[in-house]
């Protein structure tokens, strides 16, 4: 289209900010609708309208558009499939599930730019035009055939039946709104009201010994009242700022090495660009075979030792994640870096698969109907990390090399992260300690 190549830094900020938008409307519409299937309708339409802006494109706007779109259909997608997860899961098995979710992302990711470079060579853009209708397509059907209200599976495990999805979850995530321990036996009635107390205690129920840890959730998250449901209520709150920052640290963490890997490998080996792509497609399988090891691991600890677990693993996984990029930036041969690359692919979803979860966590203990407006935070943070973090790492890539970019990005958001995520429980175990609970 004779454009220049900063041009495409105008295609990537246009999906970036359709995701944006989309993420701030998603969530409040779906909880306050109480409907997750019809977003989920949404996002297949806009895949395939996104899918028919390309086709007829011929000038540079058309692209951008299509971008913008197809930020949009992205952002619906992935907020609801996190949000029906984790409306149905309890806390002891949501990290798995969490993981087999990133392994088919990953799948996508590897095979995306591989099939759609073979059909662009056949075809043009009009071939990959028609994958993208063609995907609009497929997900219209599985969800208008297959698809039920992750609400309504909700609402049907509330009777306490034995074997039941309430009582498997009652027995590691059991949420009450007390004002103090010596009332609580009379958690039942209070629930009814969450407006009759000022603390809702988050209790974990350790199935070994059946001690619980306590951790207090504010009054705003525990209200039922819709009106209280924004962005805003629940970022404040320490149990979810702590998970968006992390998020934030590592997909942009993740974006930042796509972007300067590729010349790292030319600048320091001299590969083409045959090879990188090798690469990344290596480290992506490492991650498929890790990514269900994480999420089976992570549900294993939050049985045994709680969901403060959670806050706890992301922070380890921060540290590993400053290991991973000491070893990229001392690196001095390929295989070096690409291990590097692999400790931080693995490293990376030690911090996630957690994160993601930990949404899930508070929003079912606080009882509040803001689920999808919560992972929709998780979609935002990845927005701004994937706008702001790749500019200023190139910045630093050109002025002071990789060594220098490498590690102090990596320092500052690793400490960053682990520093926003510790504080939650440290200040629920501070408060526990003043009670003397």
């Amino acid at each position: 289209m004779g454009v220049s190549r900063a041009s495409n830094g105008i295609v990537t900020a246009a999906f970036g900010i359709g995701g944006l938008v989309a993420g701030l409307l998603t969530g409040y519409i779906s909880d306050r609708t109480q409907n997750r299937v019809g977003p989920q309708i949404c996002a297949s339409f806009l895949y395939m309208a996104a899918g028919i802006v390309l086709f007829f494109a011929e000038h540079f706007y058309q692209i951008v558009m299509f971008r913008l779109v197809l930020g949009f259909a992205s952002s619906i997608a992935d907020t609801m499939l996190f949000t029906t997860v984790a409306d149905v899961y309890p806390p002891n098995l949501l990290g798995f599930k969490i993981a087999v979710i990133f392994v088919f992302d990953n799948i996508g990711n590897m095979i995306g730019p591989l099939l759609g470079g073979k059909i662009y060579e056949k075809m043009g853009v009009g071939g990959v035009a028609i994958i993208a209708i063609s995907l609009g397509v497929i997900e219209l059907i599985m969800v208008v055939v297959f698809v039920r209200n992750s609400l309504d599976i909700r609402r049907d495990q509330v009777p306490e039946s034995p074997g039941s999805l309430e009582s498997i979850a009652e027995q590691n995530t059991v949420s009450t709104i007390v004002s103090n321990r010596h009332n609580m036996d009379n958690q039942s009635d209070l629930r009814r009201d969450s407006n009759a107390s000022k603390i809702s205690i988050f209790s974990i129920t350790r199935p070994e010994d059946g001690t619980t840890q306590d951790a207090a959730i504010s009054e705003d998250a525990t209200s039922k009242n819709s009106k209280s449901m924004n962005l805003l209520r629940l970022i404040l709150q320490l149990a979810v700022a702590g998970p968006t920052v992390a998020i934030f640290v590592s997909t942009g963490m993740q974006s930042v090495i796509e972007t300067i890997l590729p010349l790292r490998l030319f600048d320091r080996f001299g590969y083409s660009p045959a090879t990188i792509g090798i690469s990344f497609l290596i480290v992506g399988g490492v991650l498929i075979v890790a990514m269900p090891a994480v999420g089976y691991l992570n549900d294993k600890i939050v049985a045994k030792y709680g969901n403060y677990m959670r806050y706890y693993a992301i922070a380890i996984g921060a540290l590993v994640i400053f290991i991973s990029q000491i070893v990229m930036a001392l690196a001095g041969s390929y295989p070096v870096l690409i291990f590097g690359y692999s400790l931080f692919a693995i490293s990376s979803m030690m911090v996630i698969v957690p994160a993601q979860s930990a949404f899930g966590d508070f929003i079912n203990a606080s009882e509040s109907p803001a689920m999808a407006q919560c992972y929709s935070l998780g979609w935002i943070a990845e927005g701004l990390a994937n706008m702001s973090l790749p500019p200023i790492a190139s910045s630093l890539y050109a002025a002071a090399g990789f060594l220098t970019m490498l590690l102090s990005m990596s320092a500052v958001l690793c400490v960053a992260c682990a520093l926003s995520v510790l504080l939650f429980p440290i200040c629920q175990h501070w408060k526990s300690a003043r009670q003397g609970i």
